[in-house]
């Protein structure tokens, strides 16, 4: 990636809003490199930040069910209903195309509805089990 005044601009608020464990929502038109600069910040504050980020891609078939397991899978288990990251780690969770599911007959798209879920109430329901973890 060739460092831009706009792309180390990003790349400087994207920083700071990690560490103060915010979400942030990049959007812009298709091709500005928006990925591109949250990928390679992901990698340059991997290991200085003890960051360990999770890459989702949606497309038109990402269901919420494959979301979910795609996130719980880089967990760890702390006790039997809670996950988290790793002892002295963070998880950053990236997702590219956010808006690409296919919206139901019900004016909704079920994969992000489970990570307002998630960001909203800090959880998600167990889909065998139901319970919430």
């Amino acid at each position: 990636m060739v460092p831009t005044i706009d792309t180390v601009r990003y790349s400087y608020v994207t920083e700071i809003l990690l560490d103060s464990q915010k979400y942030v929502y990049i959007t812009g038109p298709a091709g500005t490199g928006k990925s591109v600069m949250i990928s390679s910040l992901l990698r340059a504050i991997k290991e200085p930040r003890s960051v360990d980020p999770v890459d989702i891609i949606f497309s038109a078939q990402t269901s919420s069910y494959t979301t979910q397991t795609s996130i719980e899978s880089k967990l760890e288990k702390k006790k039997q209903f809670c996950f988290g990251a790793r002892a002295g780690r963070k998880v950053v969770i990236f997702i590219d195309d956010i808006n690409m599911p296919l919206v139901e007959e019900y004016g909704s798209q079920p994969p992000i509805e489970m990570l307002r879920l998630l960001v909203d109430k800090n959880g998600v329901y167990d889909r065998k089990e139901r319970f919430w973890k």
